[in-house]
């Protein structure tokens, strides 16, 4: 499936969801109402895919990597479930982060990617930052425990509602991630969530 808004705003969402749960075809689980929402209240548009194999993860993946796209759909969210470091295709195959790093290479310069799965950033630190030093993403943010869907869910869209609010620079993502703690509630501290930002690297503010 592809869906695509029509709306040109910034910061905008390329999403690829996978199956949750694998062994029933009729299952109709998915993260497009976040989406839609948005799109619909003015935040940011979005691309949709969903996948179910590597080979279509790759595929979508090889997609946003074209600067044409991630330029206008700056924050990779990847809807999984999840295992610390891993994103799961199905029950037993995985993804890992050194996976994506190395398939993403540097094409994530100044992007961030978002992962909506359960427990894949509940790592050592520094393999995070291996991550972003290689992708060159300005920020991982992602849980680091088994997540609730409802709560999950209204934490994602507090989070994007977040990332919208300032430029996708390093004084702008500091900025976005203190508005996710103070404004937020605790939802963020429930769930866990962990924002690694860029350390190696500094992103300038482009003057307007």
């Amino acid at each position: 499936m592809n869906i695509k808004c029509q709306q040109k705003l910034e910061k905008s969402i390329y999403c690829i969801e996978g199956l949750w749960d694998h062994g029933n075809i009729q299952d109709q689980s998915t993260v497009l109402p976040i989406l839609d929402l948005l799109e619909k209240r003015g935040y940011c548009n979005y691309i949709y895919h969903d996948c179910a194999t590597k080979s279509e993860l790759e595929y979508f993946l090889e997609k946003w990597k074209k600067k044409t796209v991630n330029e206008k759909y700056p924050i990779l969210y990847l809807a999984f479930h999840g295992d610390p470091g891993y994103i799961f295709l199905t029950h037993e195959d995985k993804y890992s982060l050194t996976q994506l790093a190395e398939f993403l290479g540097d094409k994530a310069t100044g992007k961030i990617i978002y992962f909506g799965s359960c427990s894949t950033l509940n790592i050592d630190k520094r393999k995070i930052n291996s991550f972003l030093e290689t992708t060159g993403a300005i920020a991982a943010i992602g849980y680091k425990r088994d997540i609730d869907w409802i709560q999950s869910t209204a934490c994602d869209l507090f989070v994007f509602e977040a990332l919208q609010s300032d430029s996708l620079d390093t004084k702008g993502i500091k900025n976005m991630h203190k508005k996710i703690i103070t404004d937020y509630g605790n939802l963020h501290k429930i769930l866990e969530l962990r924002v690694v930002i860029n350390e190696k690297k500094h992103f300038s503010r482009q003057r307007k």
